[in-house]
């Protein structure tokens, strides 16, 4: 029988990069209950992962790991936006659903010199197929990968006003490259 989660650390790399990085659950000097791992794609991609949510006590479907991916410039602005998405889901003992809207109260930026001021947790934009779910050894899915899509307070704001369906259209009509932590707001 094969160990659950066995292949996390080869999914990762072969949708997202080689994992160069890893930051200890500890970093901080207290055990937070997960690492991060740093996979950096070849096209100058940098994708920070949590490792270790899937093994806290949340309320979900399936066990969850985050991930957010942004230009290799801005790792440290990803590094700091991931960190606090996964205390608000470890604080709230729940996971995270499709197209849910995690926005801060305040309307400012959460990631200080962005506009950023949250997340929309979606599918991966830009990975291939599959990259998503990772499956057992018998292609059933045993854990969900949650991408973090960062947006403005503006964005957030407009997809809770109308729908999320309304914000994805705006990005994809603006060409919003979700990639950008520095970008202005699609609406």
């Amino acid at each position: 029988m094969t160990e659950r989660f066995a292949d996390f650390l080869p999914h990762l790399e072969r949708y997202l990069g080689a994992a160069r990085e890893f930051e200890e659950p500890t970093a901080l000097g207290r055990n937070r209950g997960y690492g991060l791992l740093f996979c950096y794609a070849p096209n100058s991609l940098v994708s920070v992962v949590t490792n270790g949510l899937r093994f806290q006590r949340i309320t979900v479907v399936l066990p969850q790991e985050l991930v957010c991916t942004v230009h290799a410039e801005q790792r440290k602005e990803a590094h700091m936006l991931v960190p606090l998405t996964t205390e608000i889901v470890m604080g709230r003992r729940a996971g995270l659903g499709l197209d849910e809207v995690i926005m801060s109260a305040d309307p400012g930026p959460v990631v200080p010199g962005t506009e950023i001021a949250g997340v929309v947790a979606g599918t991966h934009p830009y990975a291939a197929d599959g990259f998503d779910a990772l499956p057992d050894s018998d292609g059933k899915a045993e854990l969900q990968l949650i991408t973090l899509l960062p947006a403005t307070h503006a964005e957030l704001t407009y997809a809770r006003n109308n729908s999320i369906d309304d914000l994805y259209t705006a990005w994809e009509n603006q060409a919003t490259d979700l990639l950008d932590m520095h970008r202005r707001s699609a609406v």
